[in-house]
């Protein structure tokens, strides 16, 4: 079982992503193509993520980096279940050609960002 310690820094990371999201997101909110600021969140979420992993290769996992920012602030930033939303409602709504492409997007980009993202840090840090 994780130590108080562990839960607050994960809930107090947690937090301050998901209001960054929010904010985020809000900007969009009146937008016929809202789902596409989730795009740029979960993009920008992956690449953090990649060069987080980058540098805990490289200076050894801690707690800060590993609970706070990675399972924390980012994982309250990126958002999957919206993502779900975005593509059902997308679908459900006729607009089957935008919601491939939002998925795609979103799905390859995402795995492209944390990629690009983990190697550039690494070269970054030698």
């Amino acid at each position: 079982m994780p130590g108080w310690l562990q839960i607050t820094m994960v809930g107090a990371g947690g937090a301050i992503g998901a209001v960054l999201r929010f904010l985020l997101q809000y900007c969009f909110s009146t937008c016929s193509h809202r789902q596409w600021a989730t795009v740029a969140v979960n993009l920008a979420g992956s690449a953090l993520i990649g060069s987080a992993w980058a540098l805990a290769g490289r200076y050894g996992p801690s707690l800060w980096l590993n609970q706070w920012l990675i399972a924390g602030l980012l994982g309250g930033f990126t958002t999957y279940s919206t993502f779900a939303w975005d593509s059902f409602d997308l679908l459900r709504n006729g607009r089957t050609a935008e919601a491939i492409a939002y998925m795609t997007v979103t799905l390859a980009g995402g795995l492209i960002f944390c990629a690009l993202a983990f190697n550039c840090t690494e070269k970054l840090l030698k």
